[in-house]
């Protein structure tokens, strides 16, 4: 039975959040649009970018590791 890799819940994470994010992302800009007010969306962006580059890195990890499934 091989081990579960470690990064791989981390990476499902990451996804859960920037799904979350994303989800909140339409939800302000839904609101702004519907109400005519101007809604700040840079801390959105802010957050998806840093979890794309935690994402990124973890893949890039995850790759660079050899592979022990024998």
């Amino acid at each position: 039975m091989k081990k579960k890799n470690p990064d791989l819940s981390e990476l499902d994470q990451i996804a859960r959040e920037k799904r979350k994010v994303q989800f909140y992302l339409r939800l302000m800009l839904g609101l702004g649009s519907s109400c005519g007010v101007m809604v700040p969306i840079e801390p959105f962006f802010t957050t998806l970018n840093e979890l794309s580059a935690k994402e990124a890195a973890l893949l890039q990890a995850a790759k660079d590791q050899p592979d022990h499934s024998e």
